[in-house]
């Protein structure tokens, strides 16, 4: 290692060509300083001679120009201007939008022309640019907002616009430009964006923007850079931001947002109102009233871009925050090749339903509107929604379409092939639409359209509602047959298909008091339907009768009677009233002298089911009765009958929950015997069960068991039951005559019948005696006994109540023995 050289001397007189140090320090160092000053003039000489880009280190993946902003400036001449004052800012640093949705950029701009570059970066990775790069010419005085399309950028139509009053921009791959691109020697590369190398991305993308971050430069004069790697850059000082475009969020499509709200008013000139106006108005529920406005919202990102530009072919356009467009911009949008798609479909007739076209939404309105303006939108302030406002009164074509009692779907959804993208055509001129719609798919020209921002493993996503039509109406809770309001303390109410908006005013008129008085009241109505009203008039008393008179916006909608009464839920109340509680009747006799009062307790004419029940069902009886107010009816059941036994018995009297019980007392008819079955009636009484049992045999070869009843002077006393049983004619014979038991044909043993099949025999009561047997008389008659002797002047009797043969014919009769037949 060298030593340090001594200092050197400061003796003036030392000769110059002195020996040199050993080690040759001072003659060294004074040549080593020499030569520094002889290179840093040199340097300097060339700084006057050599063009300067710029002199900062850049950043990983930018250039130098890209990140300095006081450079040396190179005019279209190459001559140095040095450093260049920037007539032009930014309002912000940083613009956000959402890949195929619209950005607002704030600019200020003195002395225009200014030349906006937008684009030529690389992306995060160093060796690729973005595959974007344009320059839009800029010009006006002071504050400029301007409007860049990130979907139909680079497509070959106009992009931009400013909406400030005073001002232009235009993109200069659209409209051209007098433009200097020089490559980092200073020498020209282009005079125009078209000249450029393709790596620049200047002959534009083969897809929509792809999501990524832009550069934005504003600069005074039309010169740029190109380095080696196609980067483009501002060769003079800039002023600069920056542009992301995100990817577009689609968790939003999971539902479609159905509400509705009140009518357009047809004499206003202010068009839609913002969506927030509408919501307010309005009601989340799917049930939409006839004649009410349908709201149908859906995710607006990706596809905000291109409705803008649609809006804007129609001159209605560009279409931004709470703006809005007519619905035949969204009919253009599902005709073109952008893989949306929109379905209203009626389900409860599907077999006679059809879809509902675009055509048809024309007379619909379109409103965007973006998230950071919504209550219930995400964080992202990027997203947006496209609401499609449906006026579903008659009149129009859609409106005509939706009638009261009709179901329907709604379907939005982005188409998706798996393995498939979206892609610009190759050649647009060929294609018949418009240039940003003139796409063609990736590998396949067979493949639907797909969405642009689908990506290749993305199959397309969608999202459904439902919503129904009602009828419009206003139903009042109490009404009476002839329709007239009932009202209580709770006012008139009722249910209603009307939204709460909706101003509805009642009016009532009461002439009952010392002066006629009219009382106004507001008709409120909830979210459920329900609506209520204030009569304002307290001196009116049950029975009173008020006008009720309802306008809808200060034109009529109906007009009624309204009866004050206590309780509107039940104002015809039917209660009873001086009932007979205990009653004695004669059995056989009616229930006459049993009566109730019903009186109407309410303000309005009732007409309930008035019952009478007597011992649990026994006798029943109802009847509808009519009562008016004041007007009590006396009831009375003179034509029901009382058929009881004697005994005593309950009642009740019921009538509209009111019901009241009582006594009836039945006692027996005096001029009525009661008399026993089986008994004998005359001047003996014959009891038992005495059977009689012989085998007749005859030439009818009849057999039959007959029971005898006598009846006579004697007592005939036997425990059993005459029982004859022959063949032939025998006839039965009943005793009735003072003990004698007579009769043709009596049987009383077993015997044989000849002839008229009349048998006389053993056994036959022929005295007035008694016949007295203790079980069964079987006897066996002579076939050969004699006939008993007929006298042929004097006719047999046929006395009511026996069963004979006579002459071949058997002849039944009965008897009528006080109050009982035998």
């Amino acid at each position: 290692m060298s030593q340090p050289s001594p200092p050197p001397s400061t003796n003036a007189s030392a000769p110059s060509d002195a020996p040199a140090a050993p080690d040759g320090g001072s003659v060294g160092a004074s040549l080593f300083r020499g030569a520094l000053l002889v290179a840093f003039l040199i340097a300097f000489l060339l700084v006057g001679t050599v063009p300067v880009v710029g002199t900062s280190s850049p950043a990983d993946g930018e250039t130098s120009a890209e990140h300095e902003t006081d450079v040396m400036a190179l005019d279209a001449a190459g001559a140095v201007d040095g450093p260049a004052a920037i007539n032009a800012s930014f309002g912000s640093d940083t613009y956000t939008t959402t890949a195929g949705d619209l950005v607002e950029m704030t600019v200020s701009v003195e002395d225009g022309p200014k030349y906006l570059l937008v684009g030529g970066n690389r992306l995060s990775d160093p060796n690729v640019p973005v595959g974007f790069v344009d320059v839009i010419e800029v010009d006006g005085e002071g504050s400029l907002t301007l409007t860049l399309n990130t979907r139909t950028a680079g497509t070959g139509v106009e992009y931009i616009s400013v909406t400030s009053e005073e001002g232009s921009a235009s993109s200069c791959s659209v409209s051209g430009c007098s433009l200097d691109f020089v490559d980092e020697d200073g020498e020209p590369v282009a005079d125009s964006l078209s000249g450029l190398p393709s790596q620049t991305g200047a002959d534009g993308p083969i897809r929509p923007l792809a999501a990524e971050r832009y550069r934005l430069s504003l600069v005074d004069n039309a010169t740029f850079t190109v380095d080696e790697g196609g980067i483009v850059a501002p060769a003079a000082g800039s002023s600069r931001a920056d542009l992301v475009v995100t990817e577009p969020e689609r968790q939003m499509m999971e539902e479609v947002e159905v509400f509705t709200t009140m009518p357009a008013d047809p004499e206003s000139d202010s068009g839609i109102e913002s969506i927030g106006s509408l919501r307010s108005a309005g009601l989340e529920r799917s049930a939409v009233t006839k004649g009410d406005l349908l709201v149908i919202g859906v995710e607006a990102a990706g596809i905000w871009g291109a409705m803008s530009h649609l809006a804007d072919d129609r001159d209605a356009g560009p279409v931004t925050a709470g703006g809005n467009a007519t619905g035949a911009v969204l009919a253009d949008l599902l005709t073109a090749e952008e893989g949306i798609r929109l379905r209203i479909e009626q389900t409860n007739r599907p077999n006679h339903a059809t879809p509902i076209g675009p055509e048809e939404l024309e007379d619909a309105t379109l409103i965007f509107e973006s998230a950071n303006e919504l209550e219930s939108a995400p964080d992202d302030p990027t997203a947006g929604r496209l609401y499609l406002v449906i006026d579903t009164s008659d009149g129009n074509a859609l409106g005509d379409r939706l009638d009261p009692g009709e179901e329907y779907r709604v379907e939005f959804g982005l188409e998706g092939v798996d393995g498939e993208r979206y892609r610009f055509a190759e050649d647009p001129g060929s294609v018949d639409a418009d240039p940003p719609f003139a796409a063609a798919s990736v590998g396949d020209d067979g493949t639907p359209e797909q969405f642009p921002y689908l990506s290749t493993d993305e199959t397309g996503v969608s999202a459904e509602a439902t919503f129904s039509i009602s009828e419009r109406y206003l139903r009042y809770d109490h009404v009476t047959d002839d329709g007239e309001i009932l009202v209580d303390g709770s006012g008139v109410t009722g249910t209603t298909t009307l939204l709460p908006a909706t101003e509805l005013t009642a009016v009532f008129a009461y002439d009952g008091g010392e002066t006629p008085r009219t009382a106004e009241s507001t008709v409120r109505i909830d979210d459920g339907g329900n609506f209520s009203v204030d009569p304002g008039i307290g001196e009116a008393k049950p029975g009173d009768r008020l006008t009720f008179d309802l306008y809808a916006d200060s034109g009529p909608y109906d007009s009624r009677t309204a009866i004050v009464v206590s309780d509107a839920a039940d104002p015809d109340r039917l209660r009873l009233a001086n009932e007979t509680t205990d009653l004695t009747v004669t059995r056989g006799d009616t229930l006459a002298d049993l009566s109730v009062t019903v009186r109407n307790a309410g303000a309005v004419e009732g007409r309930e089911l008035l019952s009478l029940d007597v011992a649990g069902g026994e006798i029943y009886r109802e009847r509808y009765v009519t009562v008016a107010p004041d007007e009590p009816e006396n009831e009375t059941f003179g034509g029901t009958t009382v058929d009881l036994d004697p005994g005593t018995y309950s009642y009740t009297l019921a009538i509209d929950g009111d019901e009241t019980t009582g006594t009836l007392r039945v006692e027996p008819d005096p001029a009525v015997t009661q008399i026993d079955d089986g008994a004998d009636a005359g001047n003996g009484t014959e009891t038992g069960n005495d059977t009689e049992t012989g085998n007749d045999t005859g030439p009818e070869n009849d057999t039959r068991t007959e029971s005898d009843t006598g009846s006579g002077n004697g007592s005939d006393l036997a425990n059993g039951t005459d029982d004859d049983t022959g063949s032939g004619g025998d006839v039965d014979s009943v005793d009735a005559g003072d003990g004698t038991e007579t009769g043709d044909g009596t049987a009383a043993g077993d015997e044989t019948e000849t002839g008229d099949g009349t048998a006389v025999g053993d056994g036959a009561d022929s005295e007035n005696g008694s016949d007295a047997r203790n079980g069964s008389d079987t006897t066996g008659g002579d076939d050969d006994a004699p006939e008993a002797p007929v006298d042929p002047a004097t006719p047999a009797p046929i006395p009511v109540g026996t069963r004979e043969a006579f002459g071949g014919t058997v002849v039944v009769g009965t008897t009528y023995l006080i109050g009982h037949w035998v």
